[in-house]
Parts: C-alpha cells; structure tokens; sequence
C-alpha cells in the first residue's frame, strides 16, 4: 500500500520570455495546482501522481523528476491539453528504505511561467509475497511441499525470481539455525514452488518457513512438526455464545461423524454446569448430566436443557455456562471430549450506531444515521422500534426524539438536517429496551458545503454512479468537479473531472455542461419544504426506506452526479475524494469504502465424478479465464480436526493489509518531522470544537487526503497545526548513556486527582525499545473508573537489541546473539565492541557496514569463571569513514547495552538440619547446656558455605497451641479403643484443668468412653442381628474388598467359621 503525502511550499515561479508579475490571473500559483504523489514509493516499480488544474485556459507540459539519494534521477513527462490535469507514471529505482526528491514542473507556454514544487517522499518494498505449505503438520520423515506467491499491491503477478527462500527449525536449540535454503528460485506467474525431506529425527515444534525478495519484501508462514494420529471421527457442538439470563431453555446441537461424512454409533455423555456465581449458587452445582446412545444414520443430536437446572434462575446466576461432551465410540471404546463455553448476557439486543471515523455533518444538509439493532444470539433484531434522540451540546434545549422501524438486516434509519450554526456538536441516543448508544458529531466549519450520497448502479454501462449533494449560495454557472479514488493506502486508482450544472430531480443521467455556459437561475434548493418532509419522515417509521429517502433527496437537493466504477481493486477499503471551487472556497467531501471481494478472476473447480474409488484415477475440472496457471492441491478434510489451516485466500489478505498497514504506519509528522495533517478537535458539552475546514483554506480535504494516505503539492494556502509538538529527535549525538533499565513493567504508583478532576504523573521511561501500554483506574466515591490502554512507543533510530540469560553457573560457556538496528536513510560503517568481566571467546572489536533502514546481526562467546554478579557491555558506534559507500558523518551516533548474568557456583544446593533441646546456665535439668553437631563430609564448593542458627525459648507452647488434637477418637477393635483412651487420659495430664483447651478434650474423652462401652455391648449380641457383618468389624463399616482386589497386594477380611 502507498502513502500520497501532502507537503506545502511557498509558491515561486520561473519567467520564460518577458518578465511578468505573479498575480491572481496568473496560472502559475499555487491557489490553481493540486498535486497528489505517492509518499511511499514501491523500489522497482511505476507510481502514478496526478495534478488537477483550475486554471484550465491553455496547455502545459507537465514533468516529474525523481532524484534518489545515490543521485540517479528519473523523469517522466506528458502534455496536457486546455483542460482539468491529468496523471503521469514515473519509473522508481531499487533502492528500498531510503529517501528521495519528487519535484513537479507545470510549464505554461501561453502565459510564459512555470509553476514548480518539490517533496519529499520514501522509496519502500511493495511486493506482497505470501507462503503456504501443503500441510499444516506434518511427521519426521514425511516430505515439506510449500508455495511461495509474489504479487503486486494490485494483485497482479511480479516476473522474476525469487532472491533467497529458507527453512528455520523451532524454538530452543534450533531456533534461528537454517535447516535448508534456496536461493534464486524462479517463478511462473509469481508461482513458485519447493519441496524438503525432513528428517526421520527432526526436533518437534513450530517450524517456519521464510522468504525474501531483492527490494526487501519478506514473507513468512510456519507449521508443525511432530508425530499424531488423525481422529478417526469427528465431534463437533453447535451453541449460542451468549444465553440470555432470562432464557427458559437451552439448546445445543451435536454431532458425530466420520471424515466421509457417515454417522458414528456410540455413547454420548453431557455435563451442562454453571460458573463463576457471584455467590455459592451455580457456582456449587454439580452440574446436570445426560447420557445419549447414537444410533445410525443420525449423526446429530440436538440436547435441550432447563435454564433453572443450571442455576440461572437462582438467587446467584453463574457468569458462563459450560458444557462438557464426550463420546466413545461403540466396539473400539475410543473417547473424543469437546467443552464449549457460552457468556450469559442480561441485554436482549445491543445497538451500535453505524458511522465512519471522523463523520462531520455539512449545515443545511440532510444526514443519515443507521442503527444497528443485534439480539443476544447475533441475529438482527428486526421489527423493533427504535427511539432515537437529539440534542446540540452546551445549549439549555429539550431533546427532539423520533421512532425508525429497523428492517431485516437490523438497521434503522433515521435522517435530519444540520443548522446553519457550524460551531454546533451534535449528540444522539439511541435507546431499545433499556440499551441505549450514543453518538457525537460535530459541524463543519464551512460557508458552503457538501457530501456524498449512496451508490447506485447504472444499468446501462458497467459503471457505479455517486451523487454528490451540494449547499451553495449563488450558483449560476456550472460546477467543475475534481474526484480522486486512493486504494491500499496511497495508490491512485481513478482520478477525473467533471463539468456539470447542479440539478434536483431523480434522473440518474449525467448530464455534461459547458465550462462558460450559464445554468438555471431557478436552482434555488426549497430548504423549508424539504425540512418540513424530513420532520414528516422522521415522525412515521414507516417511511424509512432507503429508495423512499433517496427520491425525497434527489427532489429537494441540488446535486451533480459522478461516474465511479466499483471493482476489486478498491478492496480491501478505498478513499473517494471530491473537491471543487466555489466562490473562491474549496469545497471538498469524503467518502470510505470497505470491501471484502479482493479477487476479480473467478475459477470455477469441481470433480467429474463426486465419489471415486480407493486407488481410481479422478479428475479435477477447473474453469477460469485464462491464460493461467493455477496451483492445485487436496487436503484430507481430517488433518484440519488437529491444526485448521488458514486458506491461501486468507493469507493474501492478511498479507495485503500487512502490507498497507506497514506503508500508513506515519504519524502527524513525516520523516523530516513537518507537520502535514491538521486535526479534528470534537470536543465535549460546553466548549468549542476546533473544525479543520475554516475559511475555505483546504484543510479538511488535507485531513481526509491523509486519512486515505496521501499528500499533496498546492492549493490554497493553509495553517498546519498538529495536535502535539513534533517528535523531539531520538538520538543524543552529544552523550550516549548506557541502557541498563529493561524492566517489563513500570510506573507502579498511585496519583491523586483534585477537584479540577487532572492530574499527571511523571517517570522516567525504561531503556527497552518497544511499546507501553499504561492504564489507570480510578477509585472514586460514585464508583470505578478503568481508562483504556495508552500506548507509549519507546524508539531511537540506532540501537542494539541483545538476549542473554539471565543466570549461569561457573563454568559454563553461552553465547549472547544481538543485532544493531540502523532505521536512517543511510548506510553506517559500525564499529561493535564488547566488554566483558569474563572470558570473551573470539574477537572482542568488530566492524560491519549497515545498509540505510536495516540490521546486522553478531554474536560472542562468553565463559563464565567467577561467581557473582557479571556484567557484559555492548557497544556500537558510527565511523566517519567512507568504507560502506556512506558519505562522511558529522555527527556520530552510538548506543551501548550492559547485560547483567548472575553467576552462580556450580554443584548442587544441599542442606542439612540438626535440632536438640538445650537448659540454661544454673537450671536443675541434667540436660547440658552446650552442643556441638558433626556434619557428612562432602566435596564442598569454596565459598558456598553458609550455616544458620535460630533459637526458640518457649518449646512446650508451640507443642501444645491446639492441645484438643492430642485426643483421638476410638475406632476399630476394643484393644485399639482401650489403647487410645490411655493415651487420651495421658494427654489430659499435660493439660491445665482450667484451660478451654482442656474442656474441650475432655469432652472428647467422654464421647469417646461411652462409644467404647456401647461398641463392648453391641459386640454381646447373638451373631445373627449382627447383619452378617464380618468378625472384629464394627456395624457400619465398609464392606470387605471382593477377591479380585486381594490381587494388588491388600490383606482380606477374615475367615469366618
């Protein structure tokens, strides 16, 4: 995806001929040129840049000129005729992560002066090269198939070869190591293809598979590796992800079924239990359980539940429901379990307003708003009324409240019209059953205005028409209308102009004007009668057609119609752009479309046969546009069950936005830290919102331009102000202070907030490179506030990332694998060092040359010998040489990394415990009052040894601290019980007569003694009312283990005469 960049210079002009004054008739200013280029340039490919003119009297000759840092230049040229610009492709050279010079000239032979600006743009990689493997998984010893796909932004294939392809082994000891590479791999259509034996004894893991092109685009995938078995059948459960807590019935949906799509006859058990209650209610529940047998050819069963079962309608409703399915298969006894999860939810619908970013409302011109309406089980909520109110912020006024009807899809919509007051915030509720949504939008800042309208399809060409409604004052001549479509970040794919008068009727014809003709006088829009059907739409739901809301727009607004031709290129979102002068205002609306079709070639794949036998030839039909050449491959549907693979459709698309996402990842600032957005400011009740459109100057269009990634050259001139300060620069030339800090988390603190409700808390940021996210929460009287994450990006341009261990033991040998990144525009020659407290193994200086926006990658060797605390410094500086094609630096940059490893001695940790009972000085006990304790001898490590003593004066307290547990209960024979009432009446002695412990095991006792006296009886009764209990077994013991227990080494009862 490209970045079209917008960057703003004071105009000048060159004189061809006669000296001549710039003025405003004069076509060579800035106020009649509009200049859109890519910002971000693909290295080896063409970019298209297009000028629109507004001073179209007479031809130009327009000329762009690339200048690379290394010097190269490359120009392209065209000649335009009397009219609105034109577009030019320019060839840029293979030189990625660098920089260069754009530079457009518009020459006017007629009026003898030349309008000439200059950017700065990025010249990057924009190939996108997806790999997929044939399989998921795979075994040692079973043969890797991958495919690698090089294609273009557009989609189109990329001839040539592929520079370096190569395999990569897991984590651990094979991490990083290359198991096989390929190197100029050649490609048919962007198609190549690659095959590896893995070894019978390959590591198991997470393999990955990694390929590179010469202007740096790189493309990854990864599978596994490891011995399985495949499923012999399928269990699959079909739920609701989220249960209303006021259901009154559950359902789940499970089946069974072989890979060929045959029932599976055997036991299905389901657990269905309720967790996370706020108190001991579902939380406790055992759950309910129900066991099924499947017969065939029903391979589905469809299980109903009572929601009072669960514990839904209890006093404490659990949080999640969770079900529990296992299946055993009848005759092989194999098991299969699955668990699914469902959230119990108390809304019955949820409503979200259905708006882009940065939506503004245009004054005195109709706005829609959709509502999306979405039960708990996210189907549509259909026929349900929503109420949808409004009210502008900061002004003491009732709210004005309609009812929509949302359709099949839904969506309910509801239209009114913007006032004239452009300072106005609107703020909207929608409100269903007790939900509500709410919406803010403000007003632009305009004194004329505009905004597009919905597609409608041209039956009579394959085109796409798009209205676009106008507010203008003193409209007598006809409108030349400028459009731009911008896709995947920066690409311009359409641009156009059209000249037409402004009409209000339903025709959906273009209808073309001359430039100098006059239009209708009676153009007038009737904003009255139009506002008085809009109150009438939005007070009966029922008129809320779309088709019906159209027509009433078409006969009461003013608009021109443009010709959009809709295709696959515009996925996956575009950026339309209209712009237009007026009364010497530009005029500009926006429009952002999302799209999910990427492909425009269809293929068409079936078998000539649907079913075939085992060993029989079969055969795949394809069916597409051709010449092509397609890439086949067939999957056993049950190596899915184990690893589901994305398909190759979704890895295109993920690499595509990958693509884009790396192309718009700019901030307000572009690399030479100028400010080029200016910044919406929607602010809340009672203040002002700070709109970007003021006076005309252009601003909202540069908003929207650099929303869809784009800049641009000319235009009337505007004042840029970005919301925060540009970046401060990241690199201190003058100190390089070592990075010691990499702390994982930080900024642990509690900060107080006053009654003016701020408050900030400073500290400093820890020297890891990477991103932060902070969050908050608040403690208040009225409740809990929790903040979203703040992201903070700690970054410099030159640094060094390093992993090493965090601990070794002496002796041992490890190496420590770092890289210095260099994100300049220009190559470095790099001088590395490391020094270490011990043993460096290999050269301790190095030098190595990094090219402009990359790294090297090093490592050393280190030896531990000591024990303690070692510290391991790593340093890289820039060197004013020209050993790396790099002209000499005036300034150095440097960045140096200490690496702490904490040594420990080598040998095991052993312990030995001595204890013993000492008496003081002068006591009568014979028990002495030194000791001295002799330990095993082993081979101790110097320096290791280390010996504790603690003493403690009050022995019998600890021992007697819950004195009840000395009584035991009697159980078992009346031997045993005699024996444990002795030793229960000992205990008693120990004891105080008058402590609450002694109550307590006294109590014991006494329980105690008359269970044993009535065992003694009961033991004195005939044989026979005894139940058949076994011989010296008291009556409600468990019974006697069977025979087949005595196996595993258990003594049987005894044998009774």
């Amino acid at each position: 995806m490209w970045f079209l960049s917008f960057l703003f210079i004071p105009a000048y002009a060159h004189d061809i001929g006669i000296p001549q004054n710039l003025t405003s008739s004069s076509p060579c200013t800035d106020k009649y040129h509009l200049f859109l280029a890519p910002g971000v340039l693909t290295a080896g490919g063409i970019n298209r840049a297009c000028i629109s003119r507004f001073y179209p009297e007479g031809p130009a000759r327009m000329v762009i000129t690339l200048l690379a840092d290394n010097g190269e230049s490359t120009t392209a040229a065209r000649d335009l005729l009397p009219g609105d610009g034109g577009c030019l492709d320019i060839s840029v050279p293979l030189r990625p992560n660098t920089k260069a010079d754009l530079i457009v000239n518009m020459r006017y032979m007629e009026a003898a002066c030349t309008w000439e600006r200059r950017m700065t743009v990025r010249i990057a990689s924009g190939r996108v090269i997806a790999l997929h493997t044939e399989r998921a998984r795979y075994r040692p010893g079973d043969t890797l198939r991958a495919r690698a796909i090089v294609l273009k932004p557009d989609l189109t294939p990329v001839h040539g070869d592929i520079d370096e392809m190569w395999l990569e082994g897991p984590q651990g000891a094979w991490d990083g190591a290359r198991i096989a590479q390929w190197a100029k791999v050649r490609t048919r259509l962007g198609l190549a293809q690659i095959q590896h034996h893995i070894d019978e004894h390959a590591p198991p893991g997470k393999w990955t598979m990694r390929a590179k092109l010469a202007d740096g685009s790189q493309g990854t995938t990864a599978f596994w590796v490891g011995n399985y078995e495949l499923p012999p059948f399928q269990l699959t459960v079909r739920h609701a992800p989220r249960v209303l807590r006021t259901s009154e019935r559950l359902v789940w949906t499970v089946c069974v079924r072989y890979p060929w799509s045959e029932a599976v006859e055997g036991m299905l058990v389901i657990r269905l239990r309720g967790a996370g209650a706020a108190g001991d209610g579902a939380g406790g529940r055992p759950g309910v359980r129900t066991a099924v047998r499947l017969r065939a050819p029903r391979a589905c069963h469809r299980h109903a539940a009572a929601a009072a079962r669960v514990g839904l309608a209890g006093a404490h409703p659990p949080q999640v429901l969770v079900a529990d399915f296992s299946f055993q298969e009848e005759g092989t006894r194999i098991w299969q379990n699955t668990t699914v999860v469902s959230q119990v939810v108390d809304d019955p619908v949820t409503l979200e307003f259905l708006t882009k970013h940065q939506a503004l409302l245009s004054p005195s011109l109709p706005y829609k708003l959709k509502v999306k309406a979405v039960r708990w089980d996210d189907r549509p909520a259909s026929g349900e009324h929503v109420r949808v109110c409004r009210r502008r912020s900061g002004k003491e006024e009732n709210a004005t409240c309609v009812f929509a009807l949302t359709d099949a899809r839904g969506v309910a919509r509801v239209m009114f019209t913007a006032d004239d007051d452009t300072s106005a915030v609107y703020q909207f509720e929608a409100s269903l059953k007790n939900v509500t949504a709410r919406l803010q939008v403000a007003t632009r800042v305009a004194g004329a205005s505009a905004a597009f309208g919905p597609l409608r399809a041209d039956s009579r060409a394959a085109r796409t028409l798009l209205p676009l409604y106008l507010h203008l004052r003193d409209l007598s001549a006809p409108l030349t209308v400028h459009f731009v479509v911008i896709t995947r970040g920066g690409i311009i794919y359409r641009w156009g102009a059209t000249t037409q008068c402004p009409v209000a009727s339903s025709t959906n014809q273009i209808q073309p004007a001359p430039r100098n003709s006059t239009c209708n006088a009676n153009l007038e829009k009737l904003v009255p009668d139009f506002d008085f059907n809009l109150n009438n739409l939005d007070v009966d739901p029922n008129q809320l057609d779309v088709n019906s809301s159209d027509s009433l727009l078409d006969r009461h607004l003013l608009r021109v119609v443009l010709p959009i031709k809709v295709t696959h290129q515009m996925c996956p979102d575009s950026h339309l752009l209209a712009y237009f002068y007026h009364n010497g205002e530009l005029v500009s609306a926006s429009k952002h479309f999302e799209m999910d079709e990427c492909f425009g070639n269809k293929v068409e794949a079936s078998w000539t046969s649907r079913q075939s036998a085992p060993g029989a030839l079969a055969t795949l039909q394809l069916v597409t546009a051709g010449p092509a050449l397609c890439a086949l491959t067939a999957l056993d549907s049950a190596a899915t069950w184990l690893q589901p693979q994305r398909s190759v459709r979704d890895v295109l698309v993920h690499d595509l936005k990958r693509l884009i996402d790396v192309h718009r990842n700019l901030t307000q600032y572009d690399a030479a830290a100028e400010c080029f957005l200016i910044i919406h400011h929607c602010t809340a009740a009672g203040e002002t919102a700070e709109l970007a459109s003021g006076g005309g100057d252009g601003g909202e269009l540069r908003v929207w331009l650099a929303a869809g990634g784009v800049r641009a050259l000319g235009g009337p001139p505007a004042t840029f102000h970005c919301d925060k300060s540009a970046p401060a620069p990241l690199l201190d030339h003058e100190a390089t202070l070592p990075r010691t800090d990499f702390s994982e988390a930080w900024l642990w603190r509690l900060v107080p907030v006053g009654l003016n409700g701020t408050a900030s808390s400073t500290a400093r940021a820890p020297d890891c490179i990477t991103r932060y996210e902070a969050t908050a929460l608040c403690v208040s009287r009225t409740g809990l506030a929790i903040s979203n994450p703040a992201v903070l990006q700690v970054f410099r341009e030159f640094f060094i990332h390093a992993d090493g261990p965090k601990k070794l033991r002496r002796g041992d040998n490890t190496i420590i694998r770092y890289r210095i990144f260099n994100y300049l525009y220009e190559p470095l020659s790099v001088e590395m060092e490391v020094i270490s407290e011990v043993l460096v193994e290999g050269p301790r200086v190095e030098r190595a040359c990094v090219g402009a926006r990359s790294a090297v990658a090093r490592r050393a060797a280190l030896s531990v010998r000591a024990s303690g605390t070692a510290r391991v410094h790593l340093r890289a500086r820039s060197l004013n040489d020209t050993n790396c094609g790099n002209a000499p630096q005036t300034k150095q940059v440097a960045d140096e990394v200490i690496i702490e490893i904490e040594v420990e001695p080598e040998g095991v940790p052993t312990e030995e415990h001595r204890s013993t009972m000492l008496c003081a000085r002068g006591t009568s006990e014979p028990v002495s009052s030194n000791v001295s304790w002799t330990w095993s001898p082993q081979q101790i490590v110097a320096g290791t040894e280390m010996l504790t003593v603690w003493a403690v004066g009050d022995t019998t307290g600890p021992l007697l601290a819950e004195a009840d547990a000395l009584v035991a209960l009697p159980r078992g024979c009346g031997e045993q019980s005699m024996a444990r009432l002795a030793t229960n009446l000992l205990a008693l002695r120990l004891l105080h007569p008058h402590a609450p412990a002694a109550a307590v095991a006294r109590d014991h006792v006494a329980r105690g003694n008359y269970r044993l006296r009535h065992q003694q009886v009961y033991r004195r009764r005939p044989r026979r009312a005894r139940h058949g209990a076994p011989r010296h077994q008291p009556a409600g013991a468990a019974p006697a283990a069977p025979a087949r227990a005595r196996r595993s080494g258990g003594q049987g009862p005894r044998r009774q005469g």
